[in-house]
């Protein structure tokens, strides 16, 4: 964990540069931002229907929550400060996929993952199980679009 000044220095910045952002597609979703002492959110939620809307919360505890589309990922550590710009543009982007698992014998699903490419070489992915991993899973994938189009 950072020491609470270099936390909040880092994390000032961040927000700033996330902002500044936010600012630039309000033409093409809409925008929620709320702050506490305690946490900083984002919503956002595009006016394209196929594109990933999302909500980031980064809290003071160093610690972060991001909901796409569907899908909520609570208490991740914070480990690098660059994520955050680089996913919030990479989702207006359309560097989304959603991959759901499957048992190919029953056809249930087993899993759910979302995969944001923040780089080449360089994705966030948050996934949950439904059931155990089986030998026999296929994975169907769907992009969501851009913001933009």
């Amino acid at each position: 964990m950072l020491s609470d000044d270099v936390f909040r220095d880092r994390l000032e910045q961040t927000l700033v540069d996330i902002e500044r952002w936010a600012a630039t597609i309000r033409d093409c979703a809409d925008v929620g931002i709320a702050a506490s002492d305690r946490y900083w959110r984002i919503a956002v939620v595009p006016e394209e229907d196929l594109a990933c809307a999302f909500e980031l919360m980064i809290r003071s505890d160093q610690k972060f929550g991001l909901k796409l589309a569907a899908e909520t990922y609570e208490d991740r550590p914070i480990e690098r400060f660059d994520i955050f710009p680089a996913l919030v543009r990479a989702i207006e982007a359309g560097r989304v996929d959603k991959i759901e698992m499957y048992n190919t014998m029953t056809d249930a699903l087993v899993g759910i993952a979302m995969r944001v490419e923040l780089a080449p070489g360089w994705d966030w992915i948050g996934d949950r199980r439904i059931a155990r991993a089986t030998a026999a899973e296929e994975w169907r994938t769907r992009r969501f679009l851009p913001y933009r189009r």
